[in-house]
């Protein structure tokens, strides 16, 4: 299990009712963690477009949550892809923006 940033936390707790954001945060710290997907040396700030790309996907439909977790534990570049961040590094961070303001 691999810590979240303050950025993906905070982003939890933004999109996410504080029952809800519990669960969703332990999920990205198992589901998505630097173990599971293979970035054991990564930082949570690394993992952070990882992670944003989930939540991104999460909240686009009822089913975002499960797709993109299958997404991210069958291969995590087609999950940035999927999310738009794929062909641009910082993509999540002006998600982030668009979101977090």
């Amino acid at each position: 299990m691999s810590e979240l940033s303050p950025n993906t936390e905070y982003l939890v707790h933004t999109l996410y009712k504080s029952r809800e954001a519990k669960e969703i945060g332990d999920i990205l710290e198992v589901e998505c963690g630097t173990e599971s997907l293979g970035c054991d040396d990564w930082t949570p700030v690394e993992m952070e477009r990882i992670r944003f790309a989930v939540l991104k996907l999460a909240t686009e439909s009822d089913s975002g949550l499960e797709n993109a977790l299958k997404l991210v534990t069958t291969d995590w570049r087609d999950l940035l892809m999927v999310a738009g961040f794929g062909e641009d590094l910082n993509a999540h961070e002006k998600w982030y923006e668009s979101v977090a303001n």
